[in-house]
Order: structure tokens, then C-alpha cells, then sequence
């Protein structure tokens, strides 16, 4: 996909951007390589000892990827609210620390 899709999206908008790679394992050595050969020193992420990147940046950083961040804590936060009382006195009577 960063190969046949993103990458000539980006190309043909600008050639003035850095890349920001995340660091999953599962694509580690396969993206850092490609990035090497075809961004060196205009990406960050998580690098080795022999990558061209712009700058380290930690693997899963919120401040990396603030929106995967702010999707799945609003997901969280929708999916797992616990049902409201009705009335104060229905929480009063169920609630064993009051």
C-alpha cells in the first residue's frame, strides 16, 4: 500500500513533506527500508542503526499518532459507557459503597 498507493499520492501532490512512520512491528524492516531508499533524512520514526531518517521517535507515540489515539479512546469511551440510573434513588439502593 506505502508503495503502490500513498507514496505516489504524495509525490504527485508535493515533494516537500515528512514521512512519519509509527513502528509496528509487523511492518518494521520492511517500511524502514523502503523509507531509506526513498525518503532518506525526510522520515521519523522508529529506526536501527543503519536508517536515513530524519529523527527517532519512540514506536506508538500519542504524540506520533494523535488520531489513532483520540479514535480508539472515543470508541472505547462509546462502547463501554455502563448504563445510567434512572433516578438518583435506584443508584442509592444498588450501590453498596454509599
Amino acid at each position: 500500500m506505502l508503495e503502490n498507493w500513498l507514496m505516489p499520492q504524495l509525490n504527485e501532490d508535493s515533494s516537500d513533506y515528512i514521512f512519519q512512520q509509527d513502528g509496528s512491528p509487523a511492518q518494521y524492516k520492511d517500511v524502514r527500508g523502503y523509507l531509506n531508499r526513498n525518503l532518506p533524512q525526510r522520515w521519523i520514526g522508529r529506526t536501527g542503526k543503519e536508517d536515513d531518517a530524519l529523527m527517532l521517535w519512540p514506536p506508538r507515540s500519542p504524540d506520533l499518532t494523535p488520531c489513532e489515539f483520540f479514535f480508539w479512546g472515543f470508541v472505547k469511551d462509546t462502547v463501554f459507557v455502563p448504563p445510567l440510573p434512572a433516578n438518583l434513588q435506584i443508584f442509592v439502593t444498588v450501590s453498596p459503597l454509599l
